[in-house]
């Protein structure tokens, strides 16, 4: 009940000159919140827009944002991509974070990365978390700017603290490679772990050859089996491929022709060059009975991705 008297009092603000007049545009923008949050009706989410809109034009960098959002969204105001970033860099010329993100991604889609990149350094120097990976995915490719893999591998480390999956698997990466710095394996193979738990197929891919190879650490073909079946559920080609073999060899699972025929069919399913080559010179090999059991497992495994 609290709640929509508050939303009705924020509507009320509309209509009152003199208030509005008395109003900073934080009040103006709690308001908005306030209104949009509780909104019924479309009238009332235009009524909060108008009131983002306010206190956007007041200079209010949070509102700003917000405008430039709804123009991104198309849905509370019409569709505008142009004026969605004109709020952006709006709020972003006052240092806030996600609108310097949210330049930096527009200068992307541009196809101008270097200023894209001035904008995801000065979000990155506030912290956010997404323009450091950006960053840092520029810098470590050299792309549309000077290659410098020692602050890519800063950046990424600072972004997979905050715990972002994609960052902990290029530090990794980089770690494992001794790129931007020594190479350690062992933080290498905590940060694969990490972004395995993550759910991030590509770690846990990554996991089950450390595993099986015994790189760094004991060789265990059984969790290695593991890691790559997990992978494989999730729809990551390699390691259907990877697991196809396993099952094959009978290493870490036992040997079964027709699951290893199956996940070489569903591996072959998304284009993996590889699994598609390995399909089509095996499966016309096998006895017509393993082939037809094989094509009818590969539906229902195929499910799980």
């Amino acid at each position: 009940m609290k709640r929509a008297a508050a939303a009705f009092a924020a509507l009320l603000f509309l209509g009152t000159g003199a208030t509005a007049a008395a109003e900073n545009a934080e009040d103006i923008y709690r308001r908005a919140v306030t209104v949009l949050g509780e909104a019924t009706r479309e009238s009332h989410r235009a009524d909060g827009a108008a009131l983002v809109s306010r206190a956007a034009e007041m200079g209010l960098a949070a509102a700003q944002f917000h405008l430039a959002t709804l123009y991104a969204e198309g849905t509370v105001v019409p569709l505008d991509k142009g004026r969605a970033l004109e709020w952006f860099r709006r709020a972003a010329q006052q240092n806030h974070p996600a609108a310097q993100y949210a330049a930096g991604l527009a200068q992307m889609a541009a196809g101008d990365k270097r200023d894209a990149a001035d904008w995801f350094r000065r979000a990155a120097e506030q912290g956010q978390t997404d323009a450091r990976f950006q960053l840092a995915l520029l810098l470590e490719k050299g792309d549309g700017v000077p290659q410098d893999e020692t602050e890519a591998r800063r950046l990424y480390a600072q972004a997979a603290e905050q715990k972002d999956t994609a960052s902990m698997m290029n530090l990794a990466l980089m770690l494992d490679e001794g790129r931007g710095g020594p190479a350690d394996l062992n933080a290498a193979i905590g940060w694969y772990v990490r972004a395995a738990g993550a759910a991030l197929p590509e770690a846990m891919h990554v996991l089950c050859e450390i595993l099986l190879d015994g790189r760094g650490v004991e060789a265990d073909p059984e969790k290695a089996a593991g890691w790559c079946l997990a992978a494989a559920r999730a729809g990551h080609a390699p390691a259907q491929l990877l697991l196809a073999t396993l099952y094959a060899l009978g290493n870490g699972v036992a040997i079964d022709e027709v699951t290893a025929a199956a996940w070489l069919i569903v591996a072959a399913k998304s284009g993996f060059p590889p699994a598609v080559k390995a399909r089509d010179g095996l499966l016309p090999n096998l006895p017509p009975e393993t082939r037809t059991k094989a094509e009818a497992l590969s539906k229902t495994l195929g499910k799980t991705n």
